[in-house]
């Protein structure tokens, strides 16, 4: 009986293995990529997953009577679509206050749920305002937006990761803002 035990064990442990090596293979675990592209507006700079498209840069969607120039919009292709938008601030605000006005709006709206809201400084040393927040949509559509706020040289920057909040896109979100706060310089 002990041989037959052994030779269960084995093949129950083969059979794991091959599962296993079946998902991973698949691609239904999680990989992160290290390949990166770099954006630069020529004060900042940060990394960010190569496979990300550029959509719009400098300004195109700058309203005149706006204090907010946006930069640029990047868009991650299928199957984890999400976005980086980098905004740049034109006025005299300061980061907290910036951050502040963000967070007042998330907190006293219906559709937005305020996630959390931190002060860090990355290895660049630079300190960054970090707020997460979702925004719930017609029938139960989930958006995160992952912010960051932070000043190089007296220009003030936001830059929000945000797509849909579910299984591995959220994940995903998470991954590419990591990338970016860890890079921001």
């Amino acid at each position: 009986m002990g041989k037959n035990l052994n030779k269960s064990n084995i093949l129950k442990i083969g059979i794991v293995g091959t599962i296993i090596l079946i998902v991973m293979v698949s691609g239904c675990t999680s990989s992160s990529s290290t390949e990166t592209k770099t954006f630069s507006d020529g004060v900042m700079s940060f990394n960010y997953p190569a496979d990300f498209d550029n959509e719009t840069t400098s300004g195109n969607d700058t309203n005149s009577s706006s204090p907010v120039q946006v930069i640029s919009k990047l868009k991650k292709p299928a199957p984890n679509i999400h976005y980086i938008s980098v905004e740049k601030n034109i006025s005299a605000i300061s980061l907290t206050e910036a951050k502040d006005g963000i967070d007042s709006v998330v907190k006293n709206s219906s559709t937005y749920k305020f996630l959390s809201s931190t002060t860090e400084t990355n290895p660049n040393g630079v300190v960054i305002e970090k707020t997460s927040y979702t925004d719930e949509f017609l029938l139960g559509t989930k958006i995160r937006y992952n912010d960051m706020y932070f000043k190089i040289n007296d220009n003030l920057y936001r830059i929000t990761v945000y797509g849909p909040d579910i299984g591995t896109h959220a994940q995903s979100i998470e991954n590419t803002t990591n990338i970016i706060f860890q890079s921001i310089k």
